[in-house]
C-alpha cells in the first residue's frame, strides 16, 4: 500500500514539473523588433530599438522595455501594459493614450527606478471604469524611485473615482510628472494620492486636483517653487527633451573627503568569525566595537512602526535619545533624536 501511495506521489510530482515547466516556457518574452503584437502575449525589448511608425500594446499585452533599454517611436497607445525597467526609457516624438473609456479592461504604464517616459505629444487617459460605472477597473502611470514623465504636449485625465499617477517606489524616494502644455480633468479628478509624487504644471490646470502630490502650478517656474523644481529642467516651457537630464540630476549626493589627522585612539573590543589577524581590531582607529564577518550581516532590532513623533501604541514605548530600529512599515532604519524618529538618509557630509 505504502509503495502505490509512493508512486502516486511520484506522478503527481511529475505532473506539477510538467505544469511548471510550461508555464516557465509560456511565461518566456517575446523579443520585441517593431511587429505588431498580440493579445496575451509579452514582449520584451533589450537594447536599443527607434520606429518611426506608431505602436500598439493591445488588451492582455505586455511591452517590457529590460532595464536599461531604449524604446523610441512615433505614438504609443497603451490598451495593456508597458513596463520600463530600471534605468531605461521610452521616448515618443508623438502622445500617448492610456487605457479604453468604458472598456473595463485595465491598462497601465510602468517605471522602474530612474526610468523615463518623455513625450513630445499629449498624455492622454481613457477612464475604462466609464467614470466609476464599472469600478475596479483603472488606467494608470505608477512611478518609481526617481523616475520621471516629461510631456511636452497637453495632459488629459478622465479617472474622477481613483488617481491616474500612483508611486510604487522607495517610501524616501520621490518621483516627477512635468507637464509644460495645458492640464485637464473630469471635474473632480486627482491626479495622485501619493506626496513622494511631485508634479509640475507650467501652464493652465483645469478640473484636475493634485490630490496629495507635492504641486507646483499653475504656470509654475523655478522661482515660484524652488524646492520643488529638478535640476535639469529648463523654466522655458517651450523646449521639451530633458527628462534625461532630469534623471540624471537625482540621487546625485555631493561628497567631501575624509577628514585627515591622528586617531585619538584604537578599538579594544571585537567580535569576529573569521580567523583573527594579530593587530585585529587594534588596528581600527577610533572604534569601541569592531564586528566583522564576510558572509553574515549585523541585524538590528525590528519594530513594525514608530511615528515620526511618538505616540500611544508605537512599538518602542519610551524611547530614548540615540536608540536606532529598523522600521519594517516604512522600511528604512530610524534613529530617534530625542524628540522625533526620523529616518536616516543619506546626504552631503558637511
Amino acid at each position: 500500500m505504502d509503495n502505490l501511495n509512493f508512486g502516486a506521489i511520484n506522478k503527481k510530482f511529475v505532473f506539477l514539473l510538467m505544469v511548471l515547466f510550461y508555464s516557465i516556457a509560456d511565461a518566456q518574452c517575446i523579443a520585441y523588433t517593431g511587429q505588431t503584437m498580440n493579445a496575451g502575449q509579452t514582449y520584451c525589448l533589450t537594447g536599443n530599438l527607434t520606429l518611426t511608425n506608431d505602436i500598439t500594446i493591445p488588451t492582455g499585452a505586455l511591452l517590457i522595455i529590460q532595464p536599461g533599454g531604449a524604446l523610441i517611436v512615433k505614438g504609443i497607445t497603451v490598451n495593456g501594459d508597458l513596463e520600463i525597467g530600471d534605468k531605461g526609457s521610452v521616448k515618443s516624438e508623438g502622445s500617448i493614450i492610456i487605457g479604453v473609456f468604458g472598456s473595463q479592461k485595465n491598462s497601465k504604464v510602468k517605471l522602474g527606478t530612474k526610468a523615463y517616459l518623455s513625450l513630445t505629444g499629449s498624455v492622454s487617459q481613457g477612464d475604462p471604469s466609464f467614470m466609476g460605472t464599472f469600478p475596479g477597473a483603472t488606467s494608470s502611470i505608477d512611478m518609481g524611485t526617481y523616475s520621471v514623465v516629461e510631456i511636452c504636449g497637453t495632459f488629459s485625465q478622465q479617472s474622477i473615482t481613483y488617481p491616474f499617477i500612483n508611486y510604487v517606489g522607495a517610501p524616501l524616494g520621490k518621483a516627477y510628472c512635468i507637464a509644460k502644455a495645458q492640464v485637464n480633468g473630469g471635474g473632480t479628478s486627482i491626479l495622485s494620492n501619493d506626496s513622494q509624487i511631485i508634479a509640475i504644471a507650467m501652464d493652465t490646470v483645469t478640473g484636475l486636483a493634485p490630490g496629495n502630490a507635492s504641486f507646483c502650478g499653475p504656470n509654475a517656474t523655478k522661482a515660484t517653487c524652488p524646492t520643488l523644481w529638478p535640476d535639469g529642467l529648463p523654466d522655458e516651457k517651450l523646449v521639451c527633451g530633458f527628462a534625461d537630464e532630469v534623471v540624471h540630476e537625482l540621487d546625485n549626493y555631493c561628497t567631501k573627503p575624509a577628514v585627515s589627522g591622528t586617531p585619538d585612539g584604537y578599538t579594544k573590543m571585537g567580535i569576529t568569525i573569521q580567523q583573527k589577524t594579530k593587530d585585529w581590531p587594534e588596528n581600527i582607529p577610533n572604534g569601541f566595537l569592531a564586528l566583522e564577518s564576510k558572509l553574515k550581516g549585523f541585524v538590528i532590532t525590528r519594530v513594525q512602526h514608530v511615528s515620526s513623533t511618538p505616540q500611544l501604541g508605537d512599538a518602542v514605548a519610551e524611547p530614548k535619545e540615540g536608540m536606532l530600529v529598523y522600521d519594517i512599515q516604512d522600511k528604512c532604519v530610524k534613529l530617534y533624536n530625542g524628540t522625533q524618529w526620523n529616518c536616516i538618509e543619506r546626504s552631503c557630509n558637511d
